[in-house]
């Protein structure tokens, strides 16, 4: 072997498989050939009739070659989320390879997600929103409109607070579907949690309204409300609390929260929404010393714990109290 062919070899050996067609281009290809054939088989097979197989053969391959050049030009995949913030092990790739998720700040079409046990990631979803994936979930990405939950549990903000770094308000709806073996889930804006399974499908509503598109019936689910789906039975919907254990995960992997020059007021918002607790003010001067307290910083932790830190400084009390968190004036403080 001559030292040009040595080295040829060494680059192919190096040289990532080339990818191949989708399946169903190649079902679509195979049978056009067979219909050809047949037609041509079936009938006297004249000159004029081989050569038109002959042409339909050309252009069918034609095409095939056409799109492995499509695949092999570089054209950049689209975009669909950045990550936010991620904890524990998680991998990020395509079907053939995944990869730690250390290595990426960004996700593209085509590409999933498999979290492990104790682990947890949110995204700033491209088109707006807020997409929090639990542990022991597996996703991937179909298009910038529209994943596809095989299993675990993911949660959906279309209109994440605005403290939330890296992530404007947003009053347009997002357009965001979830597919899963059960059915299409979609929403109109809202805060929610879906949890799939080989067996069931699981939606839960925070906020706004559900519907789902099922394999056997479709449903809507509102605001507080719990739908479950097993098998073709009919949907077993009920009420749901908007906070609680259940919920834990999600304010885990809330991203962080910008509340430099925000008022106390604004990032008692920010918890309220990541939590599903609703504020009540003891008394129009507590909400007024809520309104004048200005905060700096990053809030890096999760909400209940932010409690706790970032209302040290201010001349207010507050406690949770069943669904709500009670805000009052400190002992001797007045109003600003």
């Amino acid at each position: 072997m001559s030292k040009t062919d040595e080295a040829v070899e060494a680059l192919l050996e190096h040289a990532l498989p080339r990818p191949m067609p989708p399946s169903s281009y190649e079902r679509m290809i195979c049978e056009a050939v067979q219909a050809e054939w047949q037609a041509v088989t079936g009938r006297r097979r004249s000159r004029t009739r081989l050569t038109r197989f002959a042409i339909a053969a050309t252009v069918l391959l034609a095409v095939t070659a056409s799109f492995n050049m499509l695949r092999d030009s570089g054209i950049a995949p689209v975009q669909v989320a950045t990550i936010n913030k991620s904890y524990g092990s998680i991998l990020l790739g395509n079907q053939s390879q995944l990869n730690k998720l250390s290595n990426f700040s960004t996700i593209t079409a085509g590409q999933s997600i498999v979290t492990d046990a104790g682990s947890g990631i949110s995204l700033e979803w491209g088109s707006g929103g807020s997409l929090r994936i639990d542990a022991d979930t597996r996703i991937e990405f179909v298009s910038a409109e529209e994943v596809y939950l095989r299993s675990g549990r993911i949660y959906f903000d279309s209109t994440p607070s605005e403290l939330i770094a890296g992530i404007p308000g947003r009053s347009v709806e997002t357009q965001f579907r979830i597919k899963t073996d059960h059915g299409t889930v979609t929403h109109v804006g809202t805060q929610y949690m879906t949890h799939s399974s080989g067996t069931e499908l699981t939606i839960s509503v925070r906020e706004g309204r559900v519907s789902m598109d099922g394999n056997y019936h479709d449903e809507t689910v509102l605001e507080g409300q719990q739908l479950k789906v097993t098998g073709s039975n009919r949907a077993n919907v009920a009420n749901f609390p908007r906070h609680g254990a259940a919920w834990d995960w999600v304010e885990k992997t809330s991203p962080a929260a910008d509340v430099e020059g925000r008022s106390v007021y604004e990032f008692l918002k920010w918890v309220s929404r990541e939590t599903g607790l609703d504020i009540v003010y003891e008394s129009p001067a507590a909400e007024q010393k809520a309104r004048a307290g200005i905060l700096k910083g990053t809030v890096d932790e999760d909400p209940k714990s932010a409690l706790e830190i970032w209302m040290m400084g201010e001349d207010l009390s507050w406690q949770i109290d069943g669904g709500t968190i009670k805000v009052s004036l400190l002992n001797g403080s007045s109003g600003p």
